[in-house]
């Protein structure tokens, strides 16, 4: 593993309205970061090729929980375990991630691989993000074939199809609903923000937008979706249900944002800028 320190900011951030809390460089198509609910320490899934390329050259980063000091290549790298991973997740010891047809889990603390999901039986494409709800189970989403899958880690990791249809919009960034726990979804070819609730009836939460990627929700019940190629994230209040505002814009290529609800944070990668930032949003309204 090799350790680097980065002192250096991103240059020009007026873009951003709120107060950054890190910003890092040298990054490689970081697509995914998620924080760590423990130690609050995170974690970078590097694409570092192509999206669909089975090339061993994916990897993931973890920076200490001060933004000061990152391990570029934590898991990955030399032992090519990793393609091009996509949606991350931290949940109790492990680390989940998506990675083309499968789903990979590490152990936190020494990056062995603990658990692989190989979906490829049901011909996924494209598995993108992953979400999981309070019993652990998690969503994965497959963008190019309209489907969600859940899996089960209690029961030996059973996969099954949870939702699949044209209606889903080619679905990209996921998260769950902290209230009803219903999941939401970000999609990518409709522009859409979708909740589907737990009888899978889909409520259309917000229409017209483009290319959404990222989602997840703050304390406040505020929703956060980032829009790849526009360079936006917007905020929107009463779980989706509310008032969309633009919180972040002049962005390059934002991906899969996620929230750290400990430090009122929004942690958003640039895909082709090759950096992650930390954006404070204490001071933004509820």
């Amino acid at each position: 593993m090799v350790r680097v320190f980065f002192i250096c900011w991103i240059a020009g951030v007026s873009w951003i309205s709120a107060a950054l809390a890190f910003a890092l460089s040298n990054f490689e198509t970081p697509e995914s970061v998620a924080v760590d609910p423990e130690d609050g320490s995170y974690y970078v899934s590097n694409v570092n090729g192509e999206p669909l390329a089975k090339d061993g050259n994916g990897y993931i980063s973890k920076i200490n929980a001060e933004g000061s000091v990152v391990i570029q290549k934590f898991i990955g790298g030399k032992d090519a375990s990793l393609n091009a991973p996509k949606g991350i997740l931290v949940s109790g010891k492990n680390i989940f991630v998506t990675d083309i047809h499968a789903v990979k889990g590490f152990d936190k603390a020494t990056g062995k691989i603990t658990a692989l999901v190989d979906l490829s039986r049901f011909g996924v494409r494209f598995l993108n993000d992953i979400a999981a709800e309070p019993s652990g189970a998690m969503f994965v989403s497959d963008t190019m074939t309209n489907r969600i899958f859940r899996i089960d880690p209690s029961n030996h990791y059973e996969a099954k199809l949870f939702y699949g249809g044209k209606e889903l919009g080619s679905p990209n960034g996921l998260a769950v609903n902290p209230k009803n726990r219903h999941l939401l979804v970000a999609t990518w070819g409709s522009g859409e923000v979708l909740e589907i609730d737990r009888w899978k009836k889909i409520h259309v939460l917000k229409r017209g937008l483009q290319n959404l990627d990222g989602i997840d929700v703050d304390n406040r019940g505020n929703l956060y979706v980032s829009a790849f190629e526009r360079g936006e994230v917007y905020r929107i209040s009463n779980l989706g249900r509310g008032a969309l505002v633009t919180a972040l814009s002049g962005l390059v290529t934002p991906a899969d944002i996620s929230y750290d609800r400990k430090k009122d944070e929004l942690l958003v990668p640039s895909f082709k800028g090759h950096t992650v930032s930390s954006v404070s949003q204490k001071t933004q309204a509820g």
